[in-house]
């Protein structure tokens, strides 16, 4: 028996919070029960809010581009030292030959164009040949290292089709820049612009260019055309590395440590993957009885995805011979509207793995013959080979140099480069899985037979390796980081690490952690914008209904009648059991509403065997049919009335507003002991990939107290939900932060213990889980975790400060993209204006180039302030990114306001006469006294630093909860926020916050450089 009191810790972690709470519980005695602590901890999510691309993103392409362009100046000075050496040229004649013909352009000088047209007609004297080599050389065309790649791209192809159409132009002209010349020079653009792709050229197109010019010169005599010299510059201009094979940046597989990982599209990988769908798979029986599929039923249909990628579960029943009776599990046959619900003609299909197979299979059939493809299939080692190369390699010389080394037996050598030559024109894999090939080659023939993955781990002895348990939880190591590819759950892990190992300092350590994740976390950002849709479409319905409600009524809908309105129109107005052998019975819609006891709503699948209390579990019918159905599913119920269960297939697969899910639940003629645990399982334990990581990474890392396997549970959501409204706490309110730390409360409490009797209580009452709080307590006194449990709740959460995590990395640009020089920059400025450029608001510029050129500053992640030794009086000194590659801290304070020519105040620099405060980086706590709060008129605000209002001096904070009060305001972005100017306040104060919300006031800090001197 396990212990009789434990500490429990409830986390709900989110995409950027955790909430926490800290319980102590007893099994025995609920009045041993009690909320020791909870808080929240707030952090900034790991991606870009609108499009879900990493913040990293910017600064990796424009690192990138700096890349590029340093290699590009490389080269072309490369390209100017060899024409000085060979055309005795000095290096402003190179200067000149270099520059574009758009820039530079001198009387009488020939455009450079038409030189390269010359260059097969003529001799070149040496200034001529410098210019149409260096004019090659700087736009050495388009070379694409996978080719194939750019083929799926929609700019990618603009480009290809646009060289192809040029290739078609050397048929009649002898290069492709005499080409261009000749049929560009009426309109006088020889370049794409705006979206124009139609000048595109390949690589090869200039190689070629250039080994005909250098031919032509010689049969010309020219004695500048050398070989020698025309080696050099080829070497020069058209060198490009490849890109890098990711082999050195394959994982380990889980079991065979010394192994990478296996490519997805390997044949091996897929197979697993297939396998292991279809062994989850399960067959409904006559007599309602489940069962999975045999070993030749498996190898039936795995040869049958590998004729078909996608066959039809009609396919796979004629197939494996599946009676007439007998069905697949949750699998409607035939595809359903999903907006109508009718039955349509489409089969629903079955989706393998086979993905990488059929385009292998596809290329081999095209290129050669059926019979060619079904020789190469049966060597799945070939295959595993083939898909390794294409998922590692990402350029296709490497990808032709490793192709050549392996042994294709049954293809004569023109076939094999044949066969190479399409596969690297239409082939593109990425990705991997955690096992290796070699793992898979010993666990597939145990799955083969049908055993699951786990049973066939088991088998061949495979054993997980666990981590060391130790007192704190350790950070995820650099092989587990690589794994974790989604960077929100890798900052969402590393936070909630932080806030356990906080919790253990201040409490000790815990019997039992209880997780829930927000399903948000468990998604990508295109899943989670899909889930935004799929919310804001209910939302409209909603408003629909009432709409429709308070025209037929006169009024608002209360308490449940709009879920009891929605129902009945969902069901067109029909009872969900009554009436079929007959009349169908019709809900009367003045009557449903006038009278509470003419029609109820009821749980399809029992609430008290299944849990399930979602929407999709939920029917409205006539009262005396739900009093009588009592504590059955419908096919139960059908069974002791004798009441006609084909006519009632036929009603509830007619009804259009019932989605597949709630179809399934009606029609479900199988519901045992396994059935329901499966059901209660599912809604009180969250089984999805994420959640499972983060239960096994505490659970063998972390040492617990508790007795027992199970000591880290995962929390549905759905659970989480139920439990708020069946203990009275209320409807949730996303507005401030406080409600993660209600939920991870709730979360702690929700134990096995606390859940049975939840299922319990409500199975002895009628409809109770569709009454509010108020009437549930007063028809039925239900057992709450804990005496008074909504008051202690609310005492716990207004006590809680709520932490932010403070962003003391400096990043992001140093300045805006956009350049100016000093003259157009002050293009926007009153004329009366002086010319040289005041530190002024948002226009402070970094300056460039020794002042030859302008840009505007990016973000402030840092202030510092001042204070006036005299007079008190504070200031506000602004860092900008670009202060911090400086070796000097700016020293200027922000003066608001103009002079009275309109033009900006210069701001004032921080002299002897001013005393350094603190530094506040984003999201640190800051307190400020104005002399009406010194008054008690109001309190002190307190808040996280946002930024600095560059034209106002005004700090602007944001509240700690995101609530609205003491002057703080909601914005667009849902954030309270308040700006309060400092100069004349009565004091600042700048406070440490610990990861529980502990407040610590810093009374010193010394004022730190942004880059470090060197000794």
């Amino acid at each position: 028996m396990g212990k009789v009191c434990q500490r429990i810790l409830g986390l709900d972690i989110g995409i950027a919070s955790v909430g926490w709470a800290v319980i102590h519980y007893c099994h025995s005695d609920n009045t041993q029960n009690e909320i020791i602590k909870s808080g929240v901890r707030i952090f900034t999510q790991a991606e870009h809010p609108k499009d879900g691309s990493s913040l990293a993103l910017p600064r990796r392409l424009a690192r990138g581009a700096r890349r590029t362009l340093k290699r590009k100046r490389q080269r072309m000075k490369a390209i100017k030292r060899l024409l000085m050496t060979h055309f005795n040229l000095n290096e402003k004649d190179v200067f000149v030959a270099e520059v574009d013909e758009t820039i530079y352009s001198e009387k009488g000088r020939i455009d450079v164009w038409e030189l390269r047209a010359d260059a097969i007609q003529r001799e070149l004297d040496n200034n001529e040949f410098a210019r149409v080599l260096t004019h090659i050389a700087k736009r050495r065309g388009y070379k694409s290292n996978r080719k194939v790649d750019e083929q799926g791209d929609s700019e990618g192809k603009k480009v290809l089709g646009a060289i192809e159409h040029n290739k078609a132009l050397l048929e009649k002209y002898e290069t492709i820049g005499q080409a261009i010349y000749e049929t560009s020079k009426d309109k006088g653009v020889f370049r794409n612009r705006d979206g124009d792709y139609s000048h595109s050229v390949s690589r090869e197109m200039l190689l070629d260019e250039v080994e005909t010019i250098f031919k032509k010169q010689q049969q010309l005599s020219n004695p500048l055309a050398t070989d020698v010299l025309k080696e050099k510059y080829i070497e020069i201009a058209f060198f490009q590395r490849d890109f890098a094979s990711v082999d050195g940046m394959v994982g380990k597989c889980t079991f065979e440590k010394d192994e990478p990982r296996a490519a997805k599209r390997t044949y091996s990988a897929e197979e697993f993957v297939t396998l292991t769908k279809l062994i989850n798979t399960k067959i409904v029986l006559k007599d309602g009885k489940e069962r999975g599929l045999t070993q030749d039923e498996l190898e039936k249909i795995i040869s049958l995805c590998k004729q078909s990628e996608k066959p039809s579960y009609i396919k796979i029943r004629e197939t494996i011979e599946l009676e007439s009776s007998a069905s697949f599990k949750n699998v409607e046959e035939y595809e359903i509207d999903k907006e109508t619900g009718e039955v349509l003609k489409k089969t629903t299909k079955f989706t393998s793995a086979f993905k990488g197979y059929h385009a292998l299979r596809k290329v081999v059939e095209k290129s050669f013959s059926k019979t060619h493809w079904h020789n190469m299939s049966q060597d799945t080692k070939l295959l595993d080979e083939i898909a390794t190369i294409f998922s590692i390699h990402k350029s296709d010389e490497k990808i032709k140099d490793s192709l050549d080394a392996l042994d294709f037996t049954i293809f004569d050598e023109k076939e094999t480069q044949k066969l190479k030559n399409a596969l690297i024109s239409s082939i593109s894999f990425d990705q991997f899985i955690y096992l290796s090939l070699k793992a898979l080659n010993n666990i597939l023939p145990e799955m083969r037979k049908g055993k699951t993955y786990d049973k066939a781990v088991d088998a061949v002895g495979y054993k997980k390796v666990l981590g060391t348990q130790q007192k704190f939880l350790r950070a995820l190591t650099k092989e587990e980081q690589n794994e974790l590819t989604n960077p929100v759950v890798k900052r969402a892990i590393a936070q909630t690490r932080k806030v356990i190992n906080a919790l253990i300092r201040e409490y000790g350590q815990f019997d039992t952690v209880h997780i829930e994740l927000t399903r948000e976390i468990k998604k990508s950002h295109k899943d989670r914008n899909e889930i935004k849709k799929g919310q804001e479409k209910y939302q409209k319905f909603k408003e629909e209904v009432v709409k429709d409600f308070t025209q037929l009524f006169n009024r608002e809908p209360k308490g449940n009648e709009l879920l009891k309105f929605r129902l009945w129109k969902e069901q067109d107005g029909y009872c969900a059991y009554s009436g079929f052998m007959g009349e169908r019975a019709y809900i009367k819609p003045e009557q449903l509403i006038a009278d509470v006891k003419y029609a109820e709503i009821d749980h399809i699948l029992p609430y008290s065997r299944s849990l399930d209390d979602s929407l999709n579990n939920k029917v409205l019918c006539l009262a005396k049919e739900n009093q009588e159905k009592k504590n059955m599913t419908p096919f139960e119920y059908f069974q002791t009335i004798d009441r006609d269960w084909n006519s009632y297939e036929v009603h509830i697969k007619a009804m259009k507003g019932i989605h597949r899910a709630k179809r399934n639940r009606l029609l479900k003629k199988n519901f045992d002991e396994n059935s329901e645990k499966e059901f209660r399982e599912r809604n009180i334990n969250d089984t999805a990939y994420m959640a499972r990581y983060i239960k096994n990474f505490i659970e063998e890392n972390l040492e617990l107290t508790g007795e027992g396997k199970k000591k880290v549970t995962t929390i549905n959501g759905t659970l989480t939900n139920m439990l708020r409204h069946n203990w009275g706490v209320g409807k949730k309110s996303r507005d401030t932060h406080l409600h993660h730390a209600v939920d991870a409360i709730i979360i702690a409490f929700a134990t096995q213990s606390e859940v049975q009797k939840l299922s319990t209580q409500s199975a002895k009452i009628d409809g109770f889980g569709f009454k509010k709080s108020e009437e549930k307590s007063k028809r039925f006194k239900f057992i709450l975790p804990m005496e008074n449990f909504r008051e202690e709740v609310q005492k716990s959460i207004d006590e809680i400060f709520v932490s932010n995590a403070p962003r003391r990395k400096v990043t992001g640009s140093a300045h805006e993209k956009t350049i100016y020089s000093p003259k157009t920059f002050m293009a926007n400025r009153k004329k009366e204006k002086p010319s040289v450029l005041p530190l002024s608001g948002r226009e402070k510029a970094v300056v460039l180039n020794d002042g030859k050129k302008l840009a505007k500053n990016e973000s402030m992640p840092r202030v510092d302030i001042f204070q006036h030794k005299s007079n008190g009086k504070y200031y506000v000194v602004p860092l900008y990114v670009s202060d911090f590659v400086k070796k000097e801290l700016p020293n200027k304070a922000i003066v608001q306001g103009k002079t009275k020519e309109g033009i900006p105040k210069e701001w004032l620099e921080m002299n002897e006469n001013y005393e350094f405060k603190f530094s506040l980086f984003k999201d640190e706590l800051v307190e400020i006294q104005t002399k009406k709060t010194a008054s008690k008129e109001a309190k002190n605000i307190v808040g996280y630093f946002v930024s600095a209002d560059s034209g106002t001096a005004k700090l602007i904070l944001k509240s700690h909860d995101n609530s609205e009060n003491n002057g703080f305001t909601r914005n667009s972005s849902n954030s309270c926020e308040i700006g309060l100017g400092i100069q004349n306040v009565v004091y600042v104060k700048k406070y440490q916050v610990d990861t529980l919300g502990n407040k610590n006031e810093i009374r010193q800090e010394s004022r730190v450089m942004t880059v470090k001197k060197k000794k």
